[in-house]
């Protein structure tokens, strides 16, 4: 069986100060296979995770700032730029033979989402290890309700942004990864032939990771 987690972060974000070297130790340490670099508007550290683990499934993301909330672009060859509308984004996307997934779909301020807005997306964030603000499991339940009435595509992703974090969200797939292809991955995203892998990081750690990038950067000064 395949593992990945399909939202990491990395000092390429203006939130997380995690080096490519470190978050690709804890890959190997935890036994993931693979790794979707998601970083906020900058595809800029994915040739550095290329460079570091050969031996690894580096996929090539990025997570775009849009006004119903961030998306994840997947599989994509260049940086999308679009920013303020959604159908836009998502067809830059598609135009680079990507996935368009919204992250953590009822995240605050997010908590209700239409049925139309949800369906223009390729697959939605099942489940997000960091969704525990304002209320554990809230938002990961909704998004699984989501997923099952509407009969969506999901991925999970442990939206890493400290060590501890990764790998607390990862799908699953029904082949190894030595008989992976992008391709594969992404038939078996869209067909729904994926299961989830993980646990919530609780509620004290995930205000930490929320606020280590603030505390870390007055240390800097």
């Amino acid at each position: 069986m395949m593992t990945i987690d399909f939202h990491v972060h990395s000092r390429y974000s203006f939130d997380c100060f995690l080096e490519p070297r470190k978050i690709i130790e804890l890959a190997r340490r935890h036994h993931i296979d693979g790794l979707a670099i998601t970083d906020h508007d900058t595809m800029a550290g994915v040739a550095d995770f290329r460079a570091l683990a050969p031996d690894l499934t580096i996929i090539a993301g990025q997570e775009i700032s849009a006004p119903c909330g961030d998306i994840l672009g997947l599989f994509l060859k260049r940086e999308v730029r679009e920013r303020r509308d959604v159908g836009r984004i998502v067809e830059e996307i598609r135009g680079q033979g990507g996935l368009a997934v919204l992250a953590h779909p009822f995240k605050w301020p997010h908590l209700v989402r239409s049925d139309d807005l949800l369906r223009q997306f390729d697959a939605i964030e099942l489940f997000n290890a960091r969704n525990n603000i304002p209320l554990p499991r809230w938002e990961n339940l909704m998004a699984a309700r989501a997923v099952r009435r509407l009969g969506l595509s999901w991925v999970a992703g442990s939206d890493t942004h400290e060590g501890f974090e990764l790998g607390c969200g990862m799908t699953v797939f029904d082949f190894p990864a030595s008989a992976a292809t992008e391709d594969k991955i992404k038939d078996a995203i869209r067909n729904k032939r994926v299961a989830r892998k993980g646990r919530e990081v609780g509620l004290a750690p995930e205000i930490v990771s929320h606020f280590s990038r603030l505390v870390r950067s007055w240390h800097i000064r």
